[in-house]
C-alpha cells in the first residue's frame, strides 16, 4: 500500500513539473537515441503490388487497360461498321483497281459485301489496311503480348480460290 501511495504521489508531483519545464531547441536535451533516428520511406499504397496476387495477372489487367487507353485515344475518329467484325468471319471476295487506286471488296459472313482503301480499318483489333496486292489485304493490328505490352501484328486477308 505504501509503494502504491508513493507512485501516486509522484505521478502527481512529476506531471506539474515535466509539463512546466521550458522546451528548448538545443541537441543537448534530446536523448542519444533520438538523435539518430532515421525517418521510414515513404509508401505509395496505391502502387503496392499485392504479394498473394498472380503477377501475370497484374501484367495482363497493365496490358489491358493501356490497351483500352490506346482505343479511347483512336476513338477521336470515327469508328468504320467493319470494326464491329471479327476478321475470321471476313473473308476478301475480290480485288480490283478504281481510280488509279487498288481497292478490295470484303464480305461478312451473311455475304453482305463491303468495299475497303488502303488506311480503312477492319476487325475488332484496329486493324488498319496497310496494303492491297493482287490477292492479299495486309492489315497491322495492335493486341497485347504476353508480357502484357502492346505490339503490332501483321494480319493478311487472301483470296481463297473456288473451284467449281
Amino acid at each position: 500500500m505504501r509503494h502504491l501511495i508513493w507512485l501516486i504521489s509522484t505521478m502527481m508531483i512529476g506531471v506539474p513539473l515535466a509539463s512546466a519545464a521550458p522546451a528548448s531547441d538545443s541537441s543537448e536535451d534530446i536523448p542519444d537515441a533520438m538523435q539518430h533516428m532515421v525517418t521510414a520511406p515513404v509508401i505509395d499504397f496505391a502502387n503496392l503490388r499485392d504479394p498473394f496476387a498472380s503477377y501475370l495477372e497484374s501484367v495482363a489487367r497493365r496490358g489491358r487497360t493501356a490497351l483500352i487507353e490506346n482505343q479511347l485515344r483512336l476513338t477521336n475518329r470515327s469508328r468504320e461498321k467493319l470494326e464491329d467484325y471479327d476478321l475470321s468471319t471476313l473473308s476478301l471476295v475480290a480485288i480490283f483497281s478504281m481510280g488509279g487506286e487498288r481497292v478490295a471488296m470484303v464480305q461478312d459472313s451473311t455475304a453482305k459485301g463491303f468495299i475497303v482503301r488502303r488506311g480503312n480499318y477492319l476487325g475488332k483489333n484496329n486493324g488498319k489496311i496497310e496494303k492491297i496486292t493482287d490477292d492479299t489485304v495486309f492489315l497491322v493490328e495492335q493486341v497485347l503480348n504476353p508480357a502484357g505490352e502492346i505490339t503490332d501484328r501483321q494480319v493478311s486477308l487472301t483470296m481463297k480460290e473456288v473451284n467449281d
